[in-house]
């Protein structure tokens, strides 16, 4: 393994650790406040929809100040949103739209920095070295994940209540960005300086592996929409609302998840990628129905369980699959511009399944809209996977026709 993929773990690691401390906190932190998962949903879709633009400018500033600066300052835009959000408090309860206020630093802080660390996992990896790169990542996300929720427990347990607790949590946060950016500096990839396109980007007509990788992109992200906003909240209610219990149960399920990350880096090949892909989307799907149908802490147990146990053999198999087709690309072409346009397709996805919740809220009565908007989003999982075995089955049928023709 490279120098640059080892640091590259690690700035991953690190990432995922003040993510984690940080995300679903600071999502539970302001519904604290809001009362209100519409609230919390147009939040996120304020958030995703300017993840595009985020990795716009961090395509223009990789190109001037390197990929590692450019996650550099996606970070510190991040850590000023955690600055406003400590500065704002509760006066998010007395006015609301402030939330979005919020939304705007991290959807522009994080989708400069996703812009750049995608490209530089992109570069730092071969399609070699790729399968086991992503599950040694797994693993290491997971021990920072099990750390991030034991480490908030312990900052929520000794602190006068919860809302105090989330506040020291963000300056914990704060300090541990600091550190990722830093750690960024040291990798040394060579940035991709050639001027892209992004228009005709759009045409999916021309190129069948482009359509796919971008359909499969937008499928992805729909089903994205329930975890991303509606899971975190359900696990959280359906724990009582005890930030200790949440924090414990998170610990818990990422110690599962470094084991099966490390198995799946052992068992998935290429002649059986695509079956661990289609099964694992299976347990991925039944997890959030699961956790909306039965809204307790059995519920919870089965969802970050499954989420736990099948995720790495589903999450694998697409970021290999889809970083594999995009390495095509790179000989021809700076990849950033594919880089930004396949965001605008998974970010459209999670708007949309977003946007499709709400709907759900503002014309379900109370107790059906969840369970509609949660089962239809998760759908899509099964959607996904469906859509790459046809796919796949069609270009290996014309492989194999064109190596008896030829």
């Amino acid at each position: 393994m490279s120098k640059n993929e080892k640091i590259l773990i690690f700035v991953n690691a690190s990432y995922v650790l003040a993510a984690t401390m940080a995300a679903v906190f600071v999502n539970v932190y302001l519904y604290v406040f809001t009362k209100s998962l519409e609230t919390m949903t147009a939040y996120s879709m304020i958030r995703f929809g300017l993840f595009p633009i985020g990795f716009y400018f961090g395509g223009m500033l990789s190109r001037k100040l390197k990929l590692s600066g450019s996650i550099a300052t996606g970070l510190s835009i991040i850590i000023l949103g955690m600055f406003y959000l400590l500065f704002l408090n509760e006066a998010i309860a007395e006015n609301t739209l402030l939330v979005f206020a919020v939304a705007l630093f991290f959807g522009i802080g994080e989708g400069i920095y996703w812009c750049s660390i995608v490209v530089l996992n992109l570069l730092s990896s071969t399609k070699e070295s790729r399968a086991r790169y992503l599950s040694l990542m797994g693993v290491m996300n997971s021990v920072s994940s099990i750390i991030a929720p034991l480490a908030a427990n312990w900052i929520i347990v000794n602190s006068i209540s919860d809302v105090a607790g989330y506040l020291r949590i963000f300056q914990v946060v704060i300090f541990i960005y600091a550190i990722t950016a830093f750690l960024s500096l040291n990798v040394a990839v060579v940035t991709p300086k050639a001027k892209y396109t992004l228009k005709d980007k759009f045409n999916l007509k021309k190129d069948p592996q482009w359509a796919y990788v971008m359909n499969s992109h937008f499928l992805f992200g729909f089903r994205e929409s329930a975890t991303l906003v509606l899971a975190g909240l359900l696990v959280y209610n359906a724990t009582g609302g005890k930030g200790g219990l949440y924090s414990q149960l998170l610990a818990i399920f990422a110690v599962i998840s470094i084991l099966t990350f490390y198995l799946a880096g052992k068992v998935i090949s290429r002649k059986n990628r695509m079956k661990s892909y289609r099964y694992a989307s299976f347990l991925v799907f039944t997890s959030t129905v699961v956790l909306v149908l039965v809204p307790n802490l059995y519920g919870a147990i089965y969802y970050g369980l499954m989420n736990a146990i099948a995720t790495p053999f589903y999450a694998n198999p697409f970021s290999i699959i889809m970083m594999n087709a995009m390495q095509d690309y790179v000989k021809n072409e700076s990849i950033l511009g594919r880089t930004i346009v396949k965001e605008v397709a998974i970010n459209a996805g999670r708007v949309m399944g977003m946007g499709l919740i709400l709907l759900f809220a503002l014309f379900l009565p109370k107790d059906l809209f969840l369970p509609v908007a949660v089962i239809t989003a998760s759908t899509f999982a099964l959607i996904l996977t469906g859509y790459a075995t046809i796919y796949h089955n069609r270009r290996d049928r014309i492989k194999a026709q064109t190596r008896v023709n030829g």
